[in-house]
């Protein structure tokens, strides 16, 4: 019996040990197959491939030499260095009056541009996606607050009026909160981006490329695999002329470089980042798959095993897989991404008006200079007759108009000076920049209504410009949201606009609810959706004018009675055939209002039916309450009948005339 024991002990401990034994070889066989996974994208970025890119760098670059010659000669212009391009070898010799015509219509365009300071309004495309675009649209302003929009919308529209159009990057920045990273916005230079020639939409580019330059000492610092191996850059960038001495042989270019590939059918924007032919970053050599640790249920050792996430080479760097630039052409171009300028426009204009204030200077000056007329053997004293403080002039001999004669002058004839000023009529008329613009009502136009006419009509263009910057809007606002959809796993908190109290509102929000969501059927998946938002761009600063009309809607409104809850139907009817801004909020607080009123009354009829059960005397209160408060109780038995043109209490109607009164427009 005994024997029988040890023997069944000793086939337990093999059975154990053979489990362990094929424990330990699963083991070995998962680290394996992680390994392999690991490497089954080799690294493939290095010197052979960004020299091979610095080659189409080159070539995009010679595609827009005359882009880049257009922008250096409009920025002369802008600084009134005109003259350099209108007599270049005289420009530094004699004094050349350059007009500020053109720089004062691009100045006025640029008001109406900021007096239109976009915002936005993120709407869902799905009913189940309400909440998360009340969210955005909370959300949204504040992100691009925090990155200081409102310089970066001004530096474009200096940039996109004077050039003809504009760019901007919208990136992820890891550096930012500490490490906890964040949306960056930023203005692109059209000096410093390229793209392949002949396109109008920079997102069909097969190439993109970006340079800064950037100091070597800081390089350097950044990235050990620099040192000693800067310098002789292969690129040179176009450069402004500018006033002070800029030094750049410290500098070297660095590129950023972006490009699409395809990973399983599915589109990936990969980038690159190098200087000269040194490799600084490159998404396709980060070929590690995401891993998570498990502990095997039988052995209790962890192991490394994948996520099921792609690497970052096959991902790419963005989600939303785009180039993250946004270019938007103020007045279009076939073949180009940059459109043309108020400069473009006017440059011509402003050189004629130059040309023409000089002669007319030049002409001015010599009639109010008189010359003259010496023999070479005359007997005035030269000296003394040009020295004006000098109360005699010494001759020797006779003075007549053989020794000294007058020149004659010629005065311009008044169709020059007529001529010229018709240049500058032409500059104004051709950059949308007439006096009415600007405030200035034309001869005999007098009446108040006559001259805002006149304004609205005049500014249809700057409107229609400002469309175009609504749309870039539009766009970067789109890239936020994909970068929050991607990057905000941690729940962040911010600061939005008050609510109706005035009290500040502190709210924590993380990408959680516009990632993938998975789709059910009676129970079972059916697939992924990801939520989608449309923009709507709004401006957020109007002007005064435009405020002072929404506020006499709003007194028109309440004059006509359309907060009424009595009137709701009425109102709802009126505006559904009326078009005006935030229409919208007016209807949902006017149906707000009925809602309201229609729960009052019922209200009110369950209080006076419980007090007519109990105590009719009270309930005689209740009703004498409701008419002082202008209300119309519905009568129930025992209460006094009110009929429904029975007259208000005298103190309702005098409040109510004191309210009327109050928001009467002077």
């Amino acid at each position: 019996m005994a024997r029988k024991i040890r023997v069944a002990g000793d086939e337990a401990r093999r059975q154990g040990l053979m489990q362990r034994a094929a424990a330990e070889i699963d083991m070995l066989k998962k680290n394996k197959a992680a390994k392999e996974i690991q490497s089954m994208q080799p690294k493939k970025i290095g010197p052979d491939e960004v020299l091979k890119a610095s080659d189409i760098l080159k070539k995009y670059k010679a595609g827009k030499t005359r882009l880049e010659q257009k922008i250096i000669a409009n920025e002369e212009f802008w600084k009134l260095r005109q003259w350099r391009y209108i007599d270049e070898e005289n420009a530094e010799k004699e004094f050349q009056p350059a007009t500020a015509w053109l720089w004062s219509c691009i100045q006025s365009r640029y008001s109406d541009v900021m007096d239109s300071y976009p915002t936005c309004n993120v709407k869902p495309r799905q009913a189940d996606d309400k909440g998360e675009a009340t969210k955005l649209s909370a959300v949204v302003p504040v992100v691009m607050e925090q990155n200081r929009y409102e310089e970066t919308y001004s530096d474009i529209a200096w940039y996109m009026l004077k050039h003809g159009g504009c760019a901007q990057g919208v990136f992820w920045d890891g550096s930012k909160h500490n490490g906890l990273g964040d949306i960056s916005i930023k203005k692109i230079d059209f000096i410093n981006l390229f793209w392949e020639p002949g396109i109008t939409d920079i997102q069909e580019s097969t190439h993109l490329f970006h340079t800064e330059l950037v100091n070597n000492s800081l390089l350097e610092q950044r990235y050990p695999q620099c040192v000693g191996k800067l310098g002789g850059n292969g690129i040179t960038l176009a450069k402004y002329l500018y006033d002070d001495n800029v030094d750049t042989s410290e500098k070297s270019v660095v590129i950023d470089w972006y490009y699409h590939t395809e990973y399983n059918g599915k589109r990936a924007l990969q980038f690159v980042k190098y200087v000269n032919d040194i490799v600084l970053y490159a998404t396709e050599n980060e070929t590690d798959i995401p891993m998570r640790q498990e502990m095997d249920v039988e052995t209790g050792i962890p192991l490394e095993v994948p996520t099921g996430e792609m690497s970052i080479a096959q991902r790419g760097l963005y989600d939303h897989a785009k180039y993250p630039f946004v270019v938007q052409a103020l007045y279009p171009v076939e073949g180009s991404i940059c459109g043309y300028g108020l400069t473009d426009i006017g440059r011509d204009t402003q050189v004629q008006i130059d040309e023409m204030n000089k002669a007319i200077m030049e002409n001015g000056k010599a009639g109010a200079t008189p010359r003259y007329f010496s023999r070479g053997d005359g007997s005035v004293n030269e000296e003394e007759f040009g020295d004006y403080s000098k109360k005699i002039i010494h001759v020797a001999g006779n003075v007549d108009e053989v020794n000294l004669r007058a020149v004659d002058n010629y005065p311009l004839p008044p169709v020059y000076v007529e001529l010229y000023r018709s240049k500058v009529e032409e500059l104004k008329y051709v950059t949308s920049n007439q006096d009415s613009n600007n405030g200035v009502a034309p001869s005999g136009v007098t009446a108040a209504s006559a001259i805002a006419a006149l304004q609205e009509t005049a500014g249809k263009n700057a409107r229609s410009s400002n469309k175009a910057f609504h749309r870039a809007y539009r766009d970067v606002v789109y890239l936020v949201i994909e970068l929050i959809r991607q990057f905000y796993d941690i729940p962040r908190t911010f600061r939005i606009a008050p609510d109706v109290n005035g009290q500040e509102q502190y709210v924590e929000y993380s990408n959680a609810g516009i990632k993938e969501q998975q789709m059910q059927t009676m129970g079972v998946a059916t697939g992924y959706r990801l939520p989608e938002f449309d923009i709507e761009v709004t401006s957020e600063k109007a002007n005064p004018y435009k405020k002072m009309e929404m506020n006499e809607l709003a007194l028109n409104f309440y004059a006509q009675g359309f907060f009424n809850p009595d009137m709701a139907d009425q109102a709802l009817a009126c505006l559904q055939m009326m078009d005006f801004s935030h229409k919208d909020e007016i209807v949902q607080r006017i149906q707000q209002n009925g809602t309201l009123q229609q729960l009052l009354v019922q209200y009110q009829q369950i209080a006076l039916e419980l007090a007519q059960m109990h105590n009719p005397m009270l309930a005689e209160q209740i009703a004498q309450q409701i008419l002082m408060s202008g209300g119309q109780p519905i009568p129930t038995g025992g209460v006094a009948d009110v009929e429904m043109g029975q007259q208000e209490h005298p103190y309702v109607e005098k409040s109510r005339e004191q309210a009327r009164a109050s928001t009467q427009a002077e």
